[in-house]
């Protein structure tokens, strides 16, 4: 069974780079395909377990046919579902209700119980609408209703979350398979140490940096505090860092590579699909805030090590520029994809596949670096490892998707979250901040964002925030909440790398993150920060945020440049980040003069006291 596996996940990987050069198969066959084999080498990889009891193994032999069938069935009536009108046949309702098993009991599985019991309590929902109070009531499904808009329509599995994973998720997850194994993922953390490691605080610089560029391209928070953390976080602790304080470092800088560019995580393939507008174009919104939120974390790293005096990284323990820069063309393919997404117009697609062979071509000559048998079977494990996860996730919250568009639920809610906060935007966003950070505490981004996309961006846009902002506030706090306590997914995983305390590492990380939760409104009430506005007025948005966010760092930290600060000086320098990251010329320079008279204050005090002294 194991080797069934292997070949179906070489199968895989092999079916989606030959649609990505040569066009997505037919109809419905690409994301069936997609969906099919990664259900089918889930359970066969369970069935497969030599320690599993057998009538375990005969259950997860169940759903392995019973996703095959489904699979093959859907693609077999494909041509003549749009000709029925409606009419829902019994070998619809089986395999329906079989493909629909398969995936919440694969999400149990792999996701969490959470989710598949949320997916579970929408079932229910779809049949009991009638007795449903208030606005949740609708007029009721029953299961014919139920398999044609989940399992045969368009809105339902079938969707535009399964079509992302399928059409463009996939690929960057070979692709970032593909940069591990060929060392350009290595290259990215080796560059940062050689570029920050000698300075105050310099192993977490480097892991701030390293997991920007290494997330920016995993897209997944925990594999990111795996990948980089095993290095970095020994590195820390070596320097002088606490143990809590050096995982929650990783943890914070893990969590922002979802929204880094060029890649950024899953979830943004799929926005873009949603707004309707190129990939880049969200690629380059996403850029400024982006951006902020490391520098943020940048400065507040660089004041803690500055406050407890902590030191760079040994010279001799650097990677050596001779070696950096031997290795430089480990850097190319990266280029070329932003290259051939932002200047050459290709679409996500063939700009994937060809950085996919850019990386090949280049490594090709290295006798360390190039793809031999035995790497190439670790790409196709954890090609299929990393799209396992994801599929099921687009997969399973299709069922929501379908129910909600089905029962109205979607448009009715709108409605109420407008009432509720009373017409005001500030309530609404507040109150969507908090359903975010509730619904993103352990689900996955992508699964928590397809479902306020559903249920609460209707209601942003009716209150006139832009779409592309509404979409990524939501985008923003589903990411957070992976080191927002309790649920701090991110956090737990760097605890366990660093061997220490996960709440105290959570609190730590939530501190380090604290300007991912100021952002998304900065965004909202300044699209500026989106690239939509003027250069000058870009410039000096960027400007004024980035001072706004020295002084919010200074605050949490009690420390400025070379002085500690009383609890009086931090809320002066808090109202001065509220005052700069405010949108607005006029909170801009009422900010820039708070701060400045703040520091003359400081710097006559320390000339009055080397007086006293002398």
């Amino acid at each position: 069974m194991k080797k069934v596996s292997f070949i179906l996940a070489a199968a895989f990987c092999i079916f989606h780079c030959w649609t990505a050069m040569f066009g997505a198969a037919a109809g419905i066959g690409q994301k069936a395909i997609h969906l099919g084999l990664v259900l089918v080498i889930f359970f066969l990889d369970y069935a497969a377990q030599k320690d599993r009891k057998w009538y375990l193994r005969c259950i997860d032999l169940f759903f392995v046919f019973a996703s095959a069938g489904s699979m093959i069935y859907i693609m077999s009536i494909n041509s003549t579902i749009d000709l029925r009108s409606g009419i829902v046949y019994t070998y619809d309702v089986i395999f329906g209700v079989l493909l629909m098993a398969a995936l919440i009991e694969a999400t149990r599985r792999s996701v969490g119980k959470s989710l598949a019991i949320v997916v579970l309590c929408f079932i229910a929902y779809a049949f009991i609408g009638p007795y449903m109070p208030g606005f949740l009531a609708h007029v009721g499904m029953d299961i014919p209703r139920l398999i044609s808009i989940v399992y045969l329509g368009t809105d339902g599995i079938y969707g535009t979350a399964i079509y992302a994973s399928a059409s463009y998720i996939v690929l960057f997850v070979i692709l970032g398979a593909v940069f591990g194994e060929t060392g350009v993922g290595d290259y990215f953390t080796q560059l940062a140490s050689r570029l920050f490691g000698r300075f105050k605080g310099g192993p977490a610089k480097v892991a701030v940096v390293a997991s920007g560029l290494f997330g920016s391209i995993s897209g997944s928070a925990i594999a990111n505090v795996i990948g980089t953390g095993t290095f970095t976080i020994p590195m820390m602790k070596k320097c002088g860092f606490e143990d809590e304080y050096a995982a929650a470092v990783e943890a914070s800088a893990s969590t922002g590579g979802q929204i880094m560019p060029p890649v950024m995580g899953a979830t943004a393939f799929i926005i873009a699909e949603y707004l309707g507008i190129p990939y880049f174009d969200l690629v380059k919104a996403a850029a400024i805030p982006a951006i902020l939120y490391y520098v943020a974390i940048l400065m507040t790293v660089d004041l803690y090590a500055r406050k407890h005096n902590i030191g760079g990284v040994a010279e001799e323990e650097l990677p050596s520029w001779k070696e950096m820069k031997r290795n430089v063309y480990l850097i190319l393919p990266l280029i070329y994809l932003i290259v051939a997404m932002s200047f050459l117009n290709m679409s996500v697609t063939k700009a994937g596949i060809t950085s996919l062979i850019v990386s090949i071509i280049c490594t090709i000559f290295s006798a360390k670096n190039r793809i031999t048998p035995a790497k190439l079977k670790k790409i196709v494990i954890s090609s299929i490892n990393g799209s396992k996860p994801v599929a099921i996730a687009c997969g399973v919250v299709g069922i929501i998707i379908g129910i909600v568009m089905g029962s109205g639920l979607g448009f009715r809610m709108s409605a109420v979250l407008i009432e509720i906060s009373g017409g005001h935007q500030i309530v609404l966003l507040v109150l969507t901040m908090i359903v975010s950070l509730i619904l993103g505490m352990g689900v996955p981004t992508t699964a928590a964002y397809l479902m306020l996309a559903l249920l609460v961006v209707p209601a942003l846009s009716d209150m006139d925030v832009l779409p592309l902002a509404a979409h990524l506030f939501i985008f923003y706090f589903g990411i957070i909440s992976n080191v927002t306590p309790p649920v701090a997914l991110a956090a737990y995983a760097a605890a366990g790398v660093a061997r220490c305390n996960p709440t105290k590492t959570g609190f730590n990380a939530f501190k380090l993150s604290i300007s991912g939760f100021i952002l998304p409104f900065m965004f909202v009430y300044n699209p500026v920060l989106l690239m939509q506005g003027e250069p000058l007025q870009i410039v000096w948005s960027v400007l004024s945020a980035l001072v706004g966010i020295y002084s919010l760092s200074a605050s949490l930290e009690k420390f400025i440049f070379k002085w500690s600060i009383n609890n009086v000086e931090r809320v002066i320098l808090f109202i001065s980040a509220l005052l700069l990251i405010d949108p607005g010329l006029m909170t801009d320079l009422i900010g820039f003069v708070v701060l400045g008279a703040f520091l003359v204050v400081k710097v006559l005090a320390d000339k009055r006291n080397a007086q006293v002294a002398s």
